[in-house]
C-alpha cells in the first residue's frame, strides 16, 4: 500500500507547489515535504470521487501565532490544492487564528483550538461538519499533546473508508508515538496505524506521518 517513489513529482506535487502548500512541489527533492507523494499515492483512485475532506491547519502567516508558516505564508493553500486536485470534492478547514478564516468555492473554514476538547468538540457540531469524512489531515499545532488531543476527540469524525493522517511528526516525538500507538491499536481495534518517516534530501527533522485507516 505504500510503495512509492518520494523522488518522482506527482500531479498533486505541482498542484500544491503552485499554492504555496509545504506539503511538496513539481521540484520535490527540493521541497521541505515530500507528503504529495504520498498522498496521489494513496488518493489517486479516489481524485474524483466525491469526498468530504478536512485539514486542521490552514496556515497563519501571524508569526505570534504557534506553529505558524511565517510571515510569508500563504494561508489556505493546501485547501485550494485540495480543492483543484478533488474536483467533486468539499474541502473544509479550522485554525486557531480566526483572522485566516474565509469561505470560497467548495470550501469552508472554522475556527478551532486543537488542545481544547470543548471547543474541538463545539466545531463538530456546526452544521456542515456533523457528516462524517473520508480524509482527515492534521497540520495544525506540531506538539505530541496537540495532536494526541485532536485525534481522541476527532477520529470518530472519519468514516468507515477514511484516511486519518497526522503531518509533521518531529524525530525526537517518534518514541512518544509509538508507545501512543499502542495504546491506541487496543482502544481503536479496527483502525491500522502506520508511522512512515519518509525520506528526504533536505529535511531531517520532522518529515513524518502518521497514516491511520
Amino acid at each position: 500500500m505504500f510503495t512509492f517513489d518520494v523522488t518522482q513529482p506527482t500531479e498533486l506535487c505541482e498542484i500544491m507547489g503552485k499554492y504555496g502548500s509545504d506539503k511538496g512541489s513539481k521540484d520535490i527533492t527540493k521541497s521541505w515535504h515530500n507528503y504529495t507523494t504520498l498522498y496521489h499515492h494513496l488518493f489517486k483512485d479516489i481524485q474524483y470521487h466525491p469526498l468530504r475532506i478536512f485539514e486542521l491547519g490552514i496556515g497563519s502567516n501571524d508569526i505570534t501565532v504557534p506553529s505558524n508558516m511565517g510571515s510569508n505564508g500563504k494561508p489556505g493553500a493546501s485547501l485550494f490544492g485540495w480543492r483543484e486536485y478533488f474536483v467533486n470534492s468539499e474541502i473544509f478547514g479550522a485554525d486557531i487564528d480566526k483572522k485566516i478564516l474565509f469561505s470560497d468555492d467548495r470550501i469552508k473554514t472554522f475556527y478551532c483550538d486543537q488542545t481544547n476538547m470543548n471547543v474541538i468538540k463545539n466545531m463538530w457540531n456546526e452544521p456542515s461538519l456533523k457528516e462524517q469524512f473520508d480524509i482527515i489531515i492534521e497540520d495544525g499545532l506540531h506538539t505530541f499533546e496537540a495532536n494526541v488531543c485532536f485525534f481522541e476527540n476527532s477520529i470518530h469524525k472519519l468514516s468507515k473508508k477514511g484516511f486519518y493522517i497526522i503531518e509533521d511528526i518531529a524525530n525526537v516525538n517518534i518514541s512518544k508515538f509509538d508507545k501512543k500507538i499502542n495504546e491506541w491499536k487496543i482502544k481503536y481495534p479496527n483502525l491500522t496505524f502506520k508511522l512512515i518517516l519518509l525520506k528526504s534530501t533536505c529535511n531531517n527533522c520532522d518529515n513524518n506521518l502518521l497514516v491511520i485507516y
